[in-house]
């Protein structure tokens, strides 16, 4: 049995399955421990990656990890509030939490429900650390713990009520900002280090420290030696990008540059002028709950972030198949559900939500019908390529 979010589905107070085995992670985790198993038996070199869900929502995990925290000592986020001066559109409204049947529609998360999220998160990823040392325990069991390189990361951060924002889904720090964790044969063990990395490095890294060819087209620049030396520096600063819809404009992309002091981001249409860029600044030394924008306060810190942005590729626009030159009715098809997507998309995050997707429906029963169709995974919301397609596959 799967647990599996849907639209009327509503986030639990408290957990109801206490079999680890009703869960998906923990399956994941076994398929994996037999596979391994049944590799360590060749002397052959091989990869697995293993992905887990947890703590995606909903926020579901057997009652022991829940157990494992008191609700009483659980702490609200600091800072609940858009930063002072920021665009209007820049934050999220949560939309992907919002899909379950007991959150409101709009406005503020009351606290209670904050804490129960919270707490559920909190379980949820104990449960997951647990499936870790699972395979982990696996490896020292065979005996491959000294010759195996393990990294641990996640594809994204998590909003937790920070600037009253829930999920993914914005160029704020706490969506952009993800653990990585790296052991590998004559590295440094039980280290930390502050060196700034993006995700598209780790390949290049298991590429040098598996002692293979790295492909040259590759963005990503490995850090391996930062595993020999914590306190080298690797990168000067990270980028990220998020796109999000501006009234009177429509779509504008976020390009977000991080150092290890500031945070800037650009708002603009991939195409428009730079004169007409919005700008946020960020600075995590005097600021680190991002509570204020000193893009107007600090032009010359904007100035050099700017050379950085500068120093990657221009935006461009999202890729189209081509398939000749005429356009196809199924192609213009595409292109209107394109346009409605966008138009319902309301907190501009890439998905929509139950509720965006029912607003403005004219047979609201049947329109019920189709959310569920045109979710193939089940995750209680629709992505573009989801909704574009109604469902449909594309293998």
């Amino acid at each position: 049995m799967s647990v599996t979010a849907t639209p009327t589905m509503r986030l639990p107070g408290a957990p109801s399955r206490t079999n680890p085995k009703l869960y998906n992670d923990w399956n994941i985790a076994q398929a994996a421990i037999e596979a391994m198993t049944e590799k360590s038996k060749s002397d052959q070199p091989w990869l697995m990656a293993v992905g887990f869900l947890k703590p995606h929502l909903p926020f579901v995990a057997p009652k022991k990890y829940w157990d494992l925290y008191d609700p009483n000592k659980i702490e609200l986020a600091a800072y609940q509030q858009a930063p002072d001066g920021a665009p209007a559109y820049a934050p999220q409204n949560s939309g992907e939490l919002r899909a379950y049947s007991n959150m409101p529609n709009q406005g503020p998360i009351p606290d209670s429900l904050q804490r129960e999220l919270i707490h559920g998160y909190l379980a949820s990823v104990s449960f997951t650390d647990h499936q870790i040392g699972r395979l982990l325990s696996r490896l020292d069991q065979l005996g491959l713990t000294e010759s195996t390189i393990v990294v641990l990361w996640g594809d994204h951060g998590w909003h937790l009520g920070d600037h009253g924002m829930w999920c993914k889904h914005s160029n704020y720090e706490q969506a952009t900002r993800i653990p990585v964790i790296v052991s590998a044969p004559g590295k440094a063990q039980g280290a930390a280090s502050k060196s700034m990395i993006e995700s598209v490095d780790i390949y290049p890294t298991l590429c040098e420290l598996a002692g293979i060819d790295t492909p040259s087209m590759l963005d990503g620049k490995s850090f391996a030696a930062v595993l020999d030396k914590p306190s080298q520096s690797h990168r000067d600063h990270t980028i990220q990008v998020y796109p999000r819809s501006k009234q009177g404009v429509g779509q504008v992309l976020g390009r977000s540059i991080r150092t290890d002091r500031y945070r800037l981001v650009q708002w603009k249409a991939w195409d428009a002028p730079e004169q007409s860029s919005d700008w946020e600044l960020y600075d995590y030394q005097t600021d680190p709950l991002e509570t204020k924008n000193l893009a107007d306060q600090e032009p010359q810190v904007v100035a050099n972030m700017r050379e950085l942005l500068a120093s990657h590729p221009a935006a461009k626009p999202q890729v189209k198949s081509f398939s000749g030159s005429q356009t196809t009715a199924q192609e213009s098809k595409e292109t209107d559900r394109e346009s409605l997507f966008a138009k319902k998309d309301t907190d501009a995050d890439g998905f929509l939500s139950h509720a965006e997707f029912m607003s403005g429906q004219k047979d609201p029963e049947q329109a019920k019908q189709r959310f569920g169709k045109f979710d193939i995974n089940g995750d209680g919301k629709l992505s573009r390529k989801e909704f574009v397609s109604s469902g449909k596959s594309s293998d």
